[in-house]
């Protein structure tokens, strides 16, 4: 039993002040009705409760109340009266003035019972203590609860999509009486199960609740490796992998990580491939050069990570098959588990492979026949159109195919202001060129004057 409600709900949990306190006669009452009840006066003994229940509410007293509702449940769950317990503890509640205190008190003795009943009756409590809770602000934590509960038994029994249901809509976030570790973990059950019942717009709603610098606590270390991993599943899903890359990197610099060396290069071997296999920009290059410098230690211990990701910052072109192949294959991450999908991302490190060496090839030439262009990526004529056509479409690379004529122009179309602003330039070239010039020449004709001047007077 609770000595004081809640104090976050404030006045939403208050019960009115006392007007009379009738402790004496409660602890009088509660020490006869155990000899009633064993004697069989069973229902004597409820009704003698029941006035004096009566009488402590309409005086507001809180504590004798609660005492009292309490000792008519325990009572008839003793006396294994399951249906008049039910009935109780739905009218109970509902009696006019009936205080807070009494119906949380009397929610928290019936919760502890749950754990040693049987699937049925425990199902059956759960769905009357519900209704009991239903719009009950103060009890929305004893609710929330509950229902987790009734989800737990549906996903045992192999019904996800109903769990799932179940708890995505309670709003826990919003919950002032509720602990933030227990909201915290209450979100990530339900992001696992949307995850579970494969509702990815859901599981991107339900992320947004947890605030990431909340999980950088001491206290919230595997918390924070538990959301970090269904990100990874959803950011897998939606098939971004610099968010991918950016969740695993969250998860290596967590310290209880960074501690455990086989768990850091999980997580580090896991960053370098997510990396590489999103699509190269600005960010992804700063990444890269990031990692490169400041885990530069740790690099050397895995060698062929570390290769692979100075074959994306070197300007060199690279053969397919890469060198460490079989190596990298054994990856979790080329694995189907953990998460499936591993041909298809093998295939996309190929691809990456393609576009850094087209990126290459571009900086080095200003035009290339399509036949040397596909001798050097090692692809078909068609395949390799499709990737320029793409790098070409992202940004990635500016440059025209020319097929009749079987070349590729590489470099950016000047427009008729890069055009305007390269002869400006020009024009503001030559004309310091012919000011120096000038310069240049009036300083020789004043050299020669002087020398001829000082050849005259000798």
């Amino acid at each position: 039993m609770a000595d004081t409600l809640n104090p976050l709900l404030g006045s939403l949990a208050k019960d009115p002040k006392a007007t009379e306190d009738f402790s004496k006669e409660v602890e009088e009452l509660l020490s006869r009705v155990d000899t009633m009840a064993t004697a069989g006066r069973l229902e004597e003994a409820i009704e003698l409760l029941l006035g004096l229940e009566k009488k402590t509410r309409q005086a507001s007293d809180g504590i004798s109340t609660s005492k009292l509702v309490c000792k008519i449940c325990k009572m008839y769950f003793d006396a294994k009266e399951w249906t008049k317990l039910k009935e109780n503890i739905i009218t109970l509640p509902k009696k006019r003035g009936q205080l807070k205190r009494s119906t949380t008190d009397m929610v928290h003795l019936a919760m502890s019972w749950l754990d040693g009943l049987d699937k049925e009756k425990r199902l059956d409590l759960i769905n009357t203590l519900n209704e009991v809770t239903e719009g009950k602000i103060f009890v929305e934590v004893e609710k929330a609860r509950l229902t987790q509960m009734l989800a737990k038994m549906k996903e045992e029994e192999g019904k996800i999509d109903e769990a799932a249901s179940l708890v995505q809509e309670v709003q826990v976030e919003s919950f002032g009486a509720m602990e933030r570790r227990e909201k915290t973990e209450y979100i990530l059950n339900q992001m696992r199960l949307v995850l579970a019942k494969k509702d990815f717009v859901r599981t991107q709603i339900i992320s947004k609740k947890i605030n990431p610098k909340l999980l950088e606590s001491e206290d919230f270390q595997d918390l924070k490796i538990q959301y970090f991993e269904f990100m990874i599943r959803y950011w897998l899903h939606e098939k971004k992998f610099l968010d991918v890359a950016k969740c695993t990197l969250a998860i290596f610099n967590t310290p209880s990580v960074k501690e455990d060396e086989a768990k850091w290069k999980e997580a580090l071997t896991s960053y370098c491939i997510f990396l590489v296999l999103s699509p190269y920009d600005n960010e992804h290059d700063d990444m890269l050069h990031k990692l490169d410098t400041m885990e530069g230690k740790k690099l050397e211990k895995i060698p062929v990570y570390k290769n692979l990701i100075n074959i994306f910052m070197k300007k060199a072109i690279v053969n397919w098959p890469l060198a460490d192949e079989a190596e990298l294959k054994r990856h979790s991450v080329f694995q189907e588990s953990p998460h499936e999908g591993a041909e298809e991302r093998w295939q996309l490190l190929r691809k990456r492979v393609v576009q850094h060496n087209i990126k290459v090839i571009s900086e080095f030439y200003e035009q290339i026949h399509t036949k040397r262009l596909c001798e050097l990526v090692g692809l078909g004529d068609k395949e390799t159109e499709e990737e320029l056509s793409e790098l070409v479409c992202s940004k990635f690379v500016y440059a025209r195919i020319d097929r009749p004529a079987g070349t590729i122009k590489f470099g950016k179309k000047q427009t008729y202001i890069d055009r305007l602003n390269g002869w400006s330039d020009s024009i503001t070239k030559m004309l310091d060129l012919v000011e120096n010039t000038s310069h240049l020449i009036q300083k020789e004709q004043m050299i020669h004057a002087a020398r001829a001047k000082l050849k005259g007077k000798k």
